[in-house]
């Protein structure tokens, strides 16, 4: 499934999943609706969507867990939200308006844009 082919509100799913995945080793819905300061019956909405879309699975112990599919999404929506926070930062935007901005953005840039703003933050250095 490709990036344009997910919504906004899904892509943030996947990358909080990938993001406790990464630091605790597991996540339940209960660790994501914390993360994401939503509800749990959000949360349990979006898995399903989710889970229909083979983007995640659920094991009997109701851990979720990212597919092949689901985890090349998640990992490309956590690349370009650090590659365009570090971007905001470079040019004196502070950290928190940064990730804040970075979580707005990372939605809206093509895949061109990703491209040539990763080539241009590595010329930079």
């Amino acid at each position: 499934m490709k990036l344009a082919e997910t919504h906004n509100s899904s892509e943030d799913y996947l990358k909080n999943i990938l993001l406790l995945h990464n630091r605790n080793g597991s996540v339940r819905a209960f660790e994501l609706a914390a993360e994401m300061g939503v509800t749990k019956p959000s949360v349990s909405v979006a898995m399903k969507r989710l889970r229909d879309k083979k983007l995640i699975s659920i094991t009997e112990r109701g851990h979720i867990c990212l597919t092949e599919a689901g985890r090349a999404i998640a990992e490309k929506v956590s690349s370009k939200h650090e590659l365009i926070k570090n971007f905001l930062m470079s040019i004196g935007v502070t950290e928190s308006t940064a990730a804040t901005e970075a979580c707005r953005i990372e939605h809206a840039i093509g895949e061109e844009t990703y491209k040539r703003l990763g080539e241009f933050c590595k010329s930079c250095k």
